[in-house]
């Protein structure tokens, strides 16, 4: 997906959160509860849930509810990438506003943006849930 995707995501927020959850999965066999990754990531079940939310729409993992329920990865982490993962994650974070006029100084910012995107998409694609897991 190369549209333009938020760079905020990069912080201590949804996208580090994913991460840090899919490589707790990763080297799971059963289900982790929200409170369970809670208690690894010291971050509030709430704010966890919300993210697993939407990788549940992306078909990353699956969640169960209920006394026995959580978590479970549904990819490959060899396989799939840091960058699939924020591309999960921004997806619909900026918005599709149509800009009717761009003057020299936004084509310019917007040429800065893509070009980081672009080296973003380079090093994160470099970088699996597995490696994350493994501490590579």
């Amino acid at each position: 997906m190369d549209s333009l995707l938020q760079l905020s995501y990069l912080g201590k927020t949804n996208f580090i959160v994913a991460i840090k959850s899919l490589a707790i999965l990763a080297d799971k066999d059963d289900l982790v509860t929200s409170n369970a990754l809670t208690e690894i990531l010291g971050i509030e079940s709430s704010f966890i849930r919300k993210v697993m939310a939407k990788l549940m729409r992306e078909h990353i993992v699956e969640g169960f509810g209920g006394r026995y329920g959580g978590y479970r990865l549904l990819v490959n982490p060899e396989e799939t990438t840091l960058y699939d993962i924020y591309v999960a994650i921004a997806k619909d974070a900026h918005s599709n506003d149509v800009v009717s006029e761009i003057d020299n100084m936004d084509q310019f910012i917007l040429d800065i943006i893509l070009e980081s995107q672009q080296k973003i998409k380079e090093v994160l694609s470099a970088h699996s849930i597995s490696d994350l897991a493994n501490g590579r």
